[in-house]
């Protein structure tokens, strides 16, 4: 789940003490080294010590001073960037997206001309503080930055297809922009771990949704509205998502599109990109979760996925077919059994409790049921089913394989978020019944062995 180039994560995590440093104050030390980080005002300690004077660089070395110390206000309020991005610089790095990804490349030259991408990147340099944290992020997480302008693309391009007033379509491209800065505050050694986070990593991870909006709350002028949609970006419109479960009637328009567009990047960048797979593809994962998005969005995101006219590339060839599918089968028990478990957990404590969060929960699992009621996942003879398709509908065995092969990975997608929510849901606190955390804790251990 990296966020970052390794060999810079490297140096970082060697020398970081989540105890005693923020790491968003860190990333400012790690960017004094090629672009000077100075403070423009006095640094003074809660107790009034004063800890660096104005003009004093951002080092490693002073940062690792503060011990825990804690700060009258963060550090990013007090200090200066030599060379900040500015508006062009910005505009810059959208076009280069534009330009280096193919579906973009498509659409702009189909529907969406650059300038109408002038106006609100003109916005940046009203807003120092986004200024300075775009900044850092270019530099020091290059890959959430890249991510962070695709989600930013699609937001805006599912706004003017929806014809939304240029305010609307502005304040939702800047959400979009912002909707990750929390992500700079989470531990380095988090966001580079390869292998399943704890529930408490997990719980950390998701901690970024608050954090990014203290931020944005931080800095005058921001609309009270762009704040709302970072916070409902990781909503679902079924309940699924977190962090409070809201439902569809209960999510802001802006938030859903912010919603729909990140999940599209995430799903695009972690699962299809590695793979060489393009952005046509998530049509299908989209079609799988549907109740829980913004209808109208998905519909608008089909209608300009299928405009590109990309063609799709296959995943596996004809000779490969019966030794992958025969993979694929064994992944299915493994799925089966999974899926097994966390039902009869989840459905076992009823649905009388009071719970809001334990519902979004159980409604996850409904959610999965539903998803994949009747679906190839569960045919005991994957190898038969998929050939017998084939040949009923006349297309290739290839084709069906591929199909099969994306809703496995959803599922397998949706079993992983549904164990980390469980783990984190009882390690919160929060259950308001008792009894029901002395049910979960066992079956906890048990479901998180599916995770190794």
């Amino acid at each position: 789940m990296s966020y970052d180039q390794p060999s810079m994560l490297k140096n970082i995590m060697s020398a970081w003490d989540p105890l005693r440093l923020d790491a968003y104050d860190f990333y400012l030390a790690q960017l004094c080294v090629t672009n000077p980080v100075t403070t423009v005002q006095n640094i003074y300690s809660r107790d009034g010590e004063l800890i660096l004077s104005a003009g004093d660089l951002i080092t490693h070395k002073t940062l690792l001073s503060f011990e825990s110390i804690a700060l009258v206000a963060p550090l990013s309020h007090g200090v200066c960037i030599q060379r900040l991005m500015s508006n062009d610089d910005f505009l810059q790095h959208m076009v280069n997206t534009i330009r280096d990804t193919e579906f973009f490349q498509s659409l702009e030259e189909r529907k969406y001309p650059l300038d109408s991408l002038r106006p609100v990147s003109d916005m940046l340099e009203q807003f120092p503080l986004v200024q300075q944290r775009l900044t850092v992020m270019e530099a020091q997480m290059n890959n959430l930055f890249q991510r962070t302008l695709s989600v930013g693309l699609w937001s805006i391009f599912i706004a003017q297809e929806m014809r939304l007033p240029i305010e609307e379509t502005q304040l939702v491209f800047w959400a979009a922009i912002t909707h990750d800065f929390g992500m700079m505050h989470i531990p380095p050694y988090i966001l580079a771990k390869e292998e399943e986070l704890t529930g408490e990593e997990w719980q950390t991870l998701q901690g970024h949704v608050e954090i990014s909006c203290q931020v944005l709350r931080a800095i005058p002028e921001i609309p009270a509205e762009l704040i709302i949609a970072i916070g409902e970006h990781h909503e679902r419109c079924d309940g699924t998502g977190y962090p409070l479960g809201k439902v569809e009637s209960e999510i802001s328009l802006h938030g859903q599109i912010l919603a729909l567009a990140d999940s599209m990047v995430g799903i695009y960048y972690n699962r299809f990109k590695p793979h060489g797979r393009r952005w046509r593809e998530v049509i299908a994962v989209l079609e799988l979760n549907r109740a829980a998005y913004l209808y109208r969005g998905c519909e608008i995101v089909s209608t300009m996925i299928f405009r590109s006219e990309i063609p799709l590339d296959n995943v596996v060839e004809g000779s490969e077919v019966p030794e992958f599918a025969e993979r694929m089968l064994q992944q299915n028990t493994h799925l089966q059994q999974w899926f097994a478990e966390l039902s009869s957990v989840l459905t076992g404590l009823g649905y009388t409790h009071g719970d809001r969060k334990l519902h979004s929960l159980q409604n996850v699992v409904l959610h999965i049921a539903t998803t994949f009621k009747g679906s190839l996942l569960f045919k005991e003879d994957l190898r038969d089913s998929l050939q017998s398709i084939a040949s009923q509908q006349g297309i290739s065995v290839n084709k069906v394989v591929e199909d099969a092969l994306l809703r496995q990975q959803e599922m397998s997608f949706h079993l992983h978020r549904l164990t980390h929510m469980l783990q984190v849901y009882t390690s919160s606190g929060d259950c308001k019944v008792p009894k029901i955390i002395n049910q979960l804790k066992p079956a906890i251990v048990k479901i998180s062995a599916y995770l190794q």
